[in-house]
């Protein structure tokens, strides 16, 4: 027979038992109406992917009930590609240079990434590239900035490897310059006080903070020659030419011939075909507001040779979406 104090003690254990295989059964058994939950891989906050990112997750949270999007930490052009490789993201915006750059093992990556379980949605805007200096700055070409300060964002970004294609393109080596890693804000305070030279930076325009730098300090955007361009051009055909339209910065009034990389929205194959549908749509229907998020969305665009530009093939979700617009 149990003492009084035995009996207490038996039926604690029973009752701790029978607790902790409740909990569990909670914790296995999968949650009722749960929402499936999607990571989305934009830029550093400030940048415009992120602004453009933040657009797009509102109104797939608005629109979309089964699925709750959250923007992921880390991303940027040179990451985007490693965490979709690692399935740390399930939707990305990425560049078409630095994701065949990751499939391929080349600069500015150190081997290859798998990314064939990657498939494309549709091509977003181009990111042109800035190369600011003080208006008041001697330097005029990319030339002129040997034996300067140059700002090219922070460590792993897109804009690293872009800046240092172009310095090379322009009769550049290394150790003729001396390079800054760090990111939109910082560079364009240390350009304003004078503690570096040149910030290189490859966004959609407007970009929110040269923007506001722009506001306060009198900036100009660098050019690159005609000879440069042809070079690269022949050198980096992934890249084409674009013109940064005069007044999108204060005190920058005439046009600028720039160059860029177009981008492309992409996302896991094994997000069902269903939501990425209804992703797609909701973009589709939604221009307006996302043309009040970001100018970078005219840019946009729904084209039935997405594939070739990225090099994976449309997710199912939005082959269906390109055949009820009539583009496949």
């Amino acid at each position: 027979m149990l003492s009084i104090k035995g009996s207490r003690m038996f039926r604690l254990v029973f009752i701790s038992v029978l607790f902790l295989g409740f909990t569990v059964h909670l914790a296995t058994a999968p949650p009722v109406g749960a929402k499936m939950r999607l990571t989305l891989g934009t830029s550093t906050i400030g940048g415009t992917w992120y602004v453009t990112g933040t657009g797009l997750a509102e109104i797939w949270n608005r629109e979309i009930p089964e699925i709750t999007v959250t923007l992921g930490g880390g991303g940027s052009g040179g990451n985007n590609p490693k965490l979709l490789a690692s399935k740390e993201f399930d939707i990305a915006l990425t560049t078409l240079d630095m994701f065949w750059a990751a499939k391929d093992g080349k600069i500015p990556y150190k081997k290859k990434y798998d990314l064939s379980g990657v498939r494309s949605i549709m091509l977003q805007h181009m990111s042109p590239a800035h190369w600011i200096v003080l208006a008041k700055s001697p330097i005029r070409s990319i030339r002129d900035l040997k034996g300067k300060k140059v700002a090219v964002g922070t460590r792993g970004k897109a804009s690293n490897q872009r800046a240092l294609w172009i310095l090379e393109i322009a009769g550049l080596k290394k150790g003729d310059f001396k390079i800054h890693y760090i990111g939109d804000q910082q560079a364009c305070d240390a350009i304003a006080e004078g503690r570096i030279d040149c910030y290189a930076n490859y966004v959609g325009v407007p970009n929110a903070t040269v923007l506001n730098m722009a506001t306060t300090t009198k900036i100009r955007l660098v050019e690159l020659t005609k000879d440069e361009k042809r070079r690269l051009f022949k050198k980096l055909p992934f890249m084409s030419p674009t013109v940064i339209k005069g007044g999108t910065y204060p005190g920058v009034e005439k046009d600028i011939s720039s160059h860029g990389v177009p981008g492309c929205l992409q996302v896991q194959k094994e997000v069902p075909e269903d939501v990425v549908y209804k992703m797609v749509k909701a973009i589709d229907e939604n221009w307006d507001f996302l043309y009040k998020v970001h100018k970078a969305f005219k840019k946009w665009r729904f084209d039935k040779e997405t594939p070739d530009f990225a090099g994976q093939p449309l997710h199912p979700g939005a082959v269906k979406f390109y055949k009820e617009k009539g583009l496949l």
